[in-house]
């Protein structure tokens, strides 16, 4: 029976809770590395990350650093002597004096099609954007942001009905197979790693707060596809008469009015369900299905606005 190989694992979020158990089903995981506790909710208790959460069920050596400028932790990685470090959705940036560390190479999961969005969300990006086509790719990891050639790639579509956390979720599944291919092919000393173009190259740059508000400049499709992305998280929000709205889900509509003189986020009228309809900046028109006040519940629009007042004419900002 093949050894098992030493690996030094290093991730923070679920997306990364797969590739952990299924690479510690093959190889011998010897530490996992993630984010430390952060406080959470309204008590602001700690709560440990979900690679932690696996690892403590798992009986896994867990460390969870700030940095890696610590000379002792620099020293205790080397004295593990790992065979990889591979990382996915870790959260912090690995100096070059650490990539060197293993007898192998360092790997990182990235969920794209490289050098189609490097950076800290390319599955949000790529929805937002309309793209057909996305990757989960084992990466041998460089000191710049994932510019490193490729031992591994596995395309995924993207379908028109994907939200972030549908598309999520495929990645998540798909990734554990690449790093083990590529884990397996290095160690083999039977791989040709492909470099990345240097065309095509695009910045998946991390969600800010203020992207959650609906710029209503957008046309119908953009709108469209940046619900997608957002949802569940970080959400989509309007504001009308003062008051925060989340917005889950709309579809796109036709009206027999004539709403020429209306203003993009203006509300032209209710559909046969009561649930309200929107003009865009490209006079296209879409029902709000599913809505949420701040603070409240999720609801089917019609049963919203039983309890919450719109009016033809009246505008979200």
């Amino acid at each position: 029976m093949k050894s098992k190989l030493k690996i030094v694992f290093m991730g923070t979020p679920d997306f990364s809770v797969p590739s952990l158990k299924e690479i510690n089903k093959i190889h011998n995981v010897i530490r996992v590395y993630t984010q430390p506790p952060r406080p959470f909710g309204r008590g602001l208790k700690e709560k440990i990350s979900p690679i932690h959460k696996f690892a403590n069920e798992n009986n896994l050596d867990v460390s969870f650093p700030s940095n890696f400028r610590n000379n002792k932790e620099v020293d205790e990685l080397k004295e593990l002597n790992p065979d990889f470090i591979v990382v996915v959705a870790y959260g912090l940036i690995l100096p070059g004096l650490i990539l060197q560390i293993p007898k192998f190479l360092s790997l990182n999961g990235h969920a794209s099609k490289l050098p189609r969005w490097r950076g800290a969300a390319p599955i949000h990006r790529a929805l937002e954007e309309g793209d057909k086509i996305t990757a989960v790719e084992a990466m041998i990891m460089e000191e710049t942001l994932d510019t490193g050639s490729i031992v591994f790639s596995k395309d995924i579509l993207i379908s028109v009905n994907d939200t972030f956390k549908s598309l999520h979720d495929r990645l998540s599944k798909s990734m554990p197979k690449v790093l083990l291919k590529a884990i397996d092919s290095i160690s083999n000393n039977n791989f040709s790693a492909i470099q990345q173009n240097n065309s095509g190259i695009t910045y998946a740059k991390k969600i800010d707060p203020s992207e959650k508000f609906l710029n209503w400049k957008q046309n119908y499709t953009s709108i469209k596809n940046k619900l997608r992305a957002f949802t569940p998280w970080p959400g989509i929000w309007v504001t009308h008469n003062g008051n925060k709205l989340r917005i889950h889900s709309i579809n796109k509509y036709l009206f027999n009015k004539d709403y020429s003189n209306f203003k993009p986020g203006q509300i032209v009228g209710f559909s046969d369900r009561k649930s309200p309809i929107v003009i865009t900046n490209d006079y296209k028109l879409f029902e709000i299905n599913q809505i949420q006040r701040q603070g409240g519940i999720k609801m089917n629009s019609a049963e919203f606005i039983k309890g919450y007042n719109m009016q033809i004419g009246d505008i979200f900002k």
